[in-house]
């Protein structure tokens, strides 16, 4: 990348990077914040350093709104190798247990059918959730054994792309929390083979796909980088949007507040909806996130941007 810094003065938006391998999204976020000198970035959703793909980056203001671009779904491109179990559940880890044990094409679609859908799946032993206070790959490096969590996740899809004994391709949709090493594993085990990841790549986001990822290289100048970004609005344009364009209802907006008859007129639109409505300006600008019948847990009802 090019060590000349181009400084990020617009209220925010949103950058969508492809993470080469070998790099921690933390890193990859501190390589565009030296490139960019944006006042805040944050990411969205960590890729371990083997893996690459899609790592969406939030600027300035939209670090805000980075709940609403976790919570979307994910595509991966994921390299399973059947035979061979390691301590991580992934290429990266030692290997613990070997298996001869082969099966057909066939047998490989069923499992993975079993795993459509809503399924508990059980956090990895290295993985950055904290039980009692500690990270597991932290207690796991130490050789101390704790019950692990365990949490509800949902496969939208899984399919077989290509398969070559010991390998197989399949590219996963899946809600957020997902950790496909360990669905990895977990169809290994239900084989009787054994399985572990052993390349992966994010290819989407909700709708940030590869298509408009910048890559890390000599050759991406801070230029290139700033051009890449996407405004607010634009990004956050899977939720639902409220148009304000009323200057008397918006000088309230800026204050906090929205105005009443506004608000009940609007709620009528969203009556069964539970999850954050834009409030666009007139100018197509996004003005604030508000949540018309239940805010998220510890927040308000209301998120303002400058505007």
């Amino acid at each position: 990348m090019d060590q000349d810094t181009v400084g990020v003065e617009h209220t925010g938006g949103v950058l969508i990077l492809d993470k080469p391998e070998g790099l921690t999204s933390a890193r990859a976020a501190a390589k565009v914040k030296k490139l960019l000198a944006p006042r805040k970035i944050g990411h969205t959703g960590t890729l371990d350093p083997f893996a690459t793909g899609v790592l969406v980056l939030c600027l300035n203001e939209a670090t805000r709104a980075a709940d609403q671009i976790t919570r979307l779904n994910k595509v991966y491109k994921s390299t399973l190798r059947f035979g061979i179990e390691t301590d991580t559940l992934d290429r990266t880890g030692k290997v613990i247990r070997q298996s001869a044990l082969t099966f057909s094409e066939k047998d490989l679609i069923e499992v993975l059918q079993t795993f459509s859908g809503a399924c508990v799946q059980t956090v990895p032993r290295f993985s950055a959730v904290r039980v009692d206070g500690h990270r597991l790959y932290e207690l796991s490096r130490k050789g101390i054994e704790v019950e692990r969590p365990e949490r509800t996740i949902y496969i939208h899809s899984i399919v077989l792309q290509s398969f070559q004994w010991p390998e197989a391709v399949i590219e996963v949709c899946c809600s957020k929390g997902t950790y496909i090493r360990q669905l990895a594993s977990d169809i290994g085990q239900k084989l009787g083979s054994g399985a572990h990841l052993s390349a992966l790549r994010r290819t989407s986001v909700g709708p940030f796909t590869l298509d408009r990822a910048i890559r890390m290289d000599g050759e991406t100048s801070s230029v290139s980088a700033a051009a890449g970004i996407i405004g607010l609005n634009e990004a956050l344009s899977h939720l639902p949007t409220a148009l304000m364009g009323n200057g008397k209802f918006l000088g309230r907006l800026r204050n906090g507040q929205l105005d009443p008859e506004w608000e009940e007129e609007q709620k009528e639109c969203f009556c069964a909806y539970s999850d954050a409505v834009r409030i666009v300006t007139g100018a197509n600008q996004l003005a604030a996130l508000w949540w018309p019948n239940s805010a998220p847990s510890g927040s308000r009802r209301l998120r303002v941007f400058p505007f």
